[in-house]
C-alpha cells in the first residue's frame, strides 16, 4: 500500500481525488495549503505527492522548490489555469508529472500507480526485470513501463486510455467485448457518458497500429462490439 499525500486548497477536488486514490488501494492523507508541508515531508515523507500549484499563501512552485532541495519524492503537479508555461515551469523544478484542471481522478489514479511501479523496479530492479513483455503480434507492451514497441521497430506514441485499451485486448485476444464491457474493463469505473466514446477511442488505436504496421488488429463484432486478432504470420 502507498501512502499518497494530496494538498489541493479546493476540498471537493481534494475528496474526490483521495475516494480514487483509497479505491486504488492507496493510503490518503490531504492537506488544504502548504503551510508545514517542507518540514512534515523532511520529517515523514510519503510515497508520493500530488500537489496543487495555486493555494493561497505558498504556491506550488515555490513548494517544489524547497522539496527538491533535499528530496527525489515522486511529485505529480496539478493545475486549473492550464497555463503551458506552468508545465513548463513545473518540469524544469523537478515534477514528476503534470495534470491540468479539469482532469478525471481515474487518469490521475493511473498515473499514480505508473509512478509506483517505476519506483518499486528502481528499488527492486532484478525483479521487476523477470516480468516478462506481452506480446500482440509484433508489438511488445510493457505493462511496467507502459511502452508499446514494434519489435525492431519504433515506440507508439499512446494516450493514457489508448495504452489501457491495447493492454486489455492484447492480454485476451479473439475474445469479442461489448461496448459496456470495454468500459468495465478498460476504464474500471461506473461510466455515465455515451458508449461511442469507445467507438472513437478504438478508431484512433486503430490508426496507430495501422501505422506502425503492427501483426495486431481489433476487429468490429458487428452488432456486439469488439475483438483482436493477432496475424501470426
Amino acid at each position: 500500500m502507498s501512502r499518497i499525500l494530496v494538498i489541493d486548497d479546493d476540498q471537493n477536488i481534494r475528496q474526490l481525488i483521495s475516494e480514487y486514490l483509497k479505491k486504488d488501494g492507496h493510503e490518503v492523507q490531504e492537506l488544504g495549503n502548504g503551510d508545514g508541508l517542507v518540514e512534515r515531508i523532511r520529517r515523514d515523507p510519503p510515497d508520493c505527492l500530488i500537489l496543487d500549484i495555486v493555494m493561497p499563501g505558498v504556491n506550488g512552485l515555490q513548494l517544489l522548490t524547497s522539496i527538491r532541495s533535499f528530496s527525489e519524492l515522486p511529485i505529480i503537479m496539478v493545475s486549473a489555469r492550464g497555463e503551458q508555461l506552468d508545465r513548463i515551469m513545473g518540469l524544469e523544478l523537478g515534477c514528476n508529472d503534470f495534470l491540468g484542471k479539469p482532469f478525471h481522478p481515474r487518469e490521475l489514479v493511473g498515473r499514480v500507480r505508473s509512478m509506483m511501479r517505476l519506483v518499486e523496479y528502481y528499488q527492486n530492479p532484478r525483479a521487476e526485470a523477470t516480468v516478462p513483455n506481452i506480446k500482440a503480434g509484433n508489438l511488445l507492451i510493457s505493462e511496467q513501463y507502459r511502452k508499446v514497441q514494434v519489435e525492431d521497430g519504433p515506440e507508439l506514441a499512446l494516450t493514457f486510455r489508448e495504452f489501457e485499451l491495447l493492454l486489455h485486448f492484447a492480454k485476451n485476444p479473439n475474445r469479442p467485448y461489448s461496448r459496456e464491457q470495454v468500459i468495465q474493463q478498460v476504464w474500471d469505473y461506473d461510466f455515465l457518458g455515451d458508449t461511442r466514446v469507445v467507438d472513437e477511442l478504438v478508431k484512433r488505436l486503430r490508426k496507430k497500429i495501422l501505422n506502425s504496421a503492427a501483426g495486431f488488429s481489433i476487429e468490429t463484432v458487428w452488432g456486439y462490439g469488439y475483438k483482436a486478432t493477432v496475424n501470426l504470420s
